[in-house]
């Protein structure tokens, strides 16, 4: 009978304790997961097609970076790769994004313009080519474009280019110049406050500048997103809109659920640095939708993940889908 009350005890105390391990793995998943999220059906995504890549009446290969779509067209940077050394580049397709009946590539079968960008001076105490464009943002009037060696923990030139002089003239001549002692890979504009936000490799770091180049902040991983200290997105192009930063890159996360996607886009409050929506986007074929350059137009989130080749793809959903995810968030918490 002493023997069946001990196994008893035992029984129940081993209930408890699993019970209780229960609780805090709950607890824990709670908290990672405190971020309102959903995921986006491929049904909502569409295709727009854009150029093949010619240099000189030449196939070429460049490899993506970032993606800004404007009224007169996309700009996008790339590496290009095809030559020794690599260059970094800004190209300009002209055409009407915001238009229905237009097409971009069944209306302009190449680029309008391809720029060579990569910088011919830098500091003396400098060692490596600038051939790495990155993510960039508009404040309107000028690109703001970050230029790094390929390599983490590396150098970069920011340089402004007067969009209107881009398209005016064919003119890239910078018009201003900031230095920053790491690898930026992409840069976002705030008007207001007048800011740049800036993703160093992998996102470990993030800088919180003036748009005179003086650094104001720079965060931890951990520390930049208030409402998520575990943040591990590696940003690869991210824009000022609205307010929000809406940043898109890969959750590298070494405690991402079996079968998660990593592809996602946040909305992340400039002034409150929280959190407020967060998209995943479904896998792919080739690799993952949020991996090189990302804009926001005409109520629309545009990717372009692949590298520019023979033949490019634009892929684009509507905004609201990550807008209504804060907005239900609210409504449940009302």
């Amino acid at each position: 009978m002493r023997s069946l009350i001990r196994t008893l005890l035992s029984c129940v105390a081993l209930t408890i304790l699993v019970s209780q391990s229960n609780a805090q793995t709950l607890s824990k998943s709670k908290t990672s997961s405190a971020v309102p999220g959903a995921q986006l059906d491929a049904s909502k995504i569409h295709t727009w097609m854009l150029p093949p890549l010619y240099i000189n009446g030449k196939p070429s290969k460049a490899h993506t970076q970032g993606l800004l779509v404007h009224q007169n067209g996309f700009f996008v940077t790339a590496r290009r790769d095809d030559i020794n050394p690599r260059r970094a580049l800004l190209l300009w397709l002209r055409c009407n994004p915001s238009s229905q009946k237009e097409n971009c590539n069944e209306s302009k079968r190449a680029w309008t313009k391809i720029w060579d960008i990569t910088p011919t001076s830098q500091p003396a105490s400098w060692s490596g080519m600038l051939d790495h464009p990155g993510g960039f943002d508009s404040d309107g009037e000028n690109l703001w474009i970050p230029i790094s060696q390929s390599r983490r923990n590396s150098k970069t030139i920011v340089r402004k280019f007067s969009i209107r002089s881009l398209i005016d003239k064919g003119d890239a001549t910078p018009t201003e110049s900031i230095t920053i002692n790491d690898h930026i890979g992409a840069i976002a504009v705030s008007r207001s406050p007048k800011r740049l936000f800036g993703a160093n490799w992998d996102t470990l770091l993030a800088y919180e500048l003036s748009v005179d180049g003086n650094p104001m902040h720079h965060y931890e991983r951990n520390s930049f997103i208030r409402n998520l200290p575990n943040w591990s997105v590696a940003v690869q192009d991210w824009k000022v809109h609205e307010g929000f930063l809406v940043a898109s890159g890969l959750d590298k996360s070494s405690k991402l659920p079996a079968g998660r996607v990593r592809s996602l886009i946040q909305l992340i409050n400039v002034k409150t640095r929280q959190i407020t929506a967060e998209l995943r986007l479904p896998r792919r074929a080739s690799g993952n939708f949020t991996r090189e350059g990302m804009a926001v137009f005409n109520e629309h989130i545009w990717l372009l993940p692949d590298d520019l080749e023979e033949e490019n793809k634009l892929y684009l959903f509507s905004i609201n889908e990550l807008l209504k995810i804060g907005r239900e968030s609210l409504r449940v918490k009302d």
